[in-house]
């Protein structure tokens, strides 16, 4: 079978702790906060419909592709991407796609820690709340507030950095052991309560119902992109992760498990989120403040709301950070690669996202109206927030998307792919997959990309 022994002799415990980590990966504020919105502004079930089929169309696919590289080439994603190239004898230039990958993810990383930022100060509000000494927390004075912001960002990198600094085993699973059961309780509890709510029957047929006449190409597209941000391929984590599995785990199974399990609870998210919103008559379409302001005004109005309101974002907190540590244990991956320890790799690179993440931070208040590429047509309306949105989300995620789907699919032999990801090499799931990675998920992807290029 395939694989070198993980970058430094790392493995993983065991298979559950790397599908509970690769699980809270995916399961970030991509679905509790990005998705809710984006189904309600798009026609819930039939966006949910897109959605899921985008999810299992693209991105199990891709994540089986990703985690096969990593376990092929290591834990590092640009040498990984080397190593895979080279066993192929193709030519080097296909690993500027791990490159493309690790440069798109430290660019996330850089404002997720800002959004991040975020989910404390309302989390600590809320619990500020409980205590007697709090009061609604006003999003709008939040951003404008670059002092805040740049506290809160500090705290939330802060985190990160403590986990990851003790380790893989000692920092990332023992975290991802403790917060992804508290996550998933929570989750639950909270959809135990929002099944009491008068809104709970209006928010199944919203989630649920498809109206033919919300299928359009724009929710297409949307859904498409938001599968493919909600998986997390073609960021180089996959690839991390791969690179810590051994021999004889079956990549197929861990991943089928793990876009099942982020889809149903980016559906759990919309079950607990849209009862309280249809319950006090408030806007389901409200957008990217649906999180932040609308919640918050829902709790405002029920008995116990302060409690629910500090239980929810706590929440959301524990799934911010599920997330975020895994693309910093990726940075931590690549310096271990190269012979460099874990706490000044992390301090370094802490301080530059940092910084980096500074010029979001005023993107809500003192530049909002600075266009640092005001000559380029594509972000010549985009401040410093909304050309790092663009440059990864729209160009290079779903270019690294693409590049691996042709590349697994036309580039790698199909005996490879067998040893790689222990499939027989005549077995009808390695063609399946084959022929998806090989037409649907490039022209998809290719459409994804046009699309996002004319907007």
């Amino acid at each position: 079978m395939s694989g070198p022994v993980p970058e430094g002799g790392k493995k993983w415990s065991s298979r559950l702790m790397f599908l509970i980590a690769a699980i809270g990966y995916a399961v970030g504020l991509g679905n509790l906060w990005r998705f809710p919105y984006l189904a309600g502004q798009n026609g819930g079930g039939a966006f949910i419909l897109l959605y899921v089929g985008a999810v299992f169309v693209i991105g199990l696919p891709l994540v089986i592709a990703e985690l096969g590289i990593g376990r092929k080439g290591g834990a590092d994603p640009a040498r990984a991407w080397q190593q895979v190239t080279k066993d192929e004898g193709r030519s080097p230039l296909w690993s500027v796609v791990g490159y493309l990958g690790v440069g798109a993810s430290f660019l996330v990383v850089s404002f997720y820690c800002v959004i991040g930022g975020w989910t404390l100060a309302f989390a600590s509000n809320a619990v500020s709340t409980v205590a007697g000494f709090g009061g609604t927390l006003d999003f709008a004075a939040l951003l404008a507030d670059p002092w805040a912001l740049t506290a809160w960002q500090t705290a939330f990198i802060t985190i990160n950095l403590m986990i990851i600094r003790l380790g893989l085993r000692n920092g990332l699973e023992r975290a991802m052991a403790v917060m992804m059961p508290m996550l998933a309780l929570t989750l639950f509890g909270m959809l135990a309560i929002a099944a009491f709510q008068p809104g709970f029957v209006p928010a199944l047929e919203f989630l649920f119902a498809v109206n033919p006449d919300h299928l359009t190409w724009d929710s297409a597209i949307k859904a498409v992109g938001h599968a493919f941000f909600s998986v997390g391929v073609a960021a180089g984590v996959m690839v991390t992760y791969g690179g810590y599995l051994g021999p004889q785990d079956r990549i197929g199974r861990l991943a089928a498990i793990i876009v099942l399990a982020q889809t149903v609870v980016a559906l759990l998210a919309g079950l607990v989120i849209f009862p309280f919103v249809f319950s006090v008559g408030l806007d389901p379409t409200e957008g990217p403040t649906l999180l932040f302001v609308t919640m918050q005004t829902v709790f405002a109005t029920l008995p116990g709301g302060a409690w629910l309101a500090a239980v929810f974002f706590m929440l959301v907190v524990m799934a911010a950070v599920t997330s975020s540590v895994a693309l910093f244990e990726m940075l931590a991956a690549i310096g271990e690669a190269r012979g460099m320890s874990r706490g000044p790799l992390l301090g370094g690179a802490g301080a530059a996202l940092w910084a980096i993440g500074i010029g979001t931070v005023v993107s809500f208040n003192l530049a909002a109206d600075w266009h640092p590429l005001a000559g380029v047509p594509l972000l010549a309306e985009a401040n410093f927030f909304g050309v790092l949105d663009i440059l990864t989300s729209t160009i290079a995620m779903p270019l690294g998307g693409l590049l691996t789907a042709i590349f697994a699919g036309w580039f790698v032999s199909r005996e490879s792919w067998g040893r790689m990801l222990g499939w027989p090499a005549d077995s009808r799931v390695l063609a399946g997959w084959l022929v998806l990675l090989r037409i649907p998920v490039p022209l998809i992807l290719i459409a994804t990309l046009a699309a996002g290029l004319m907007a």
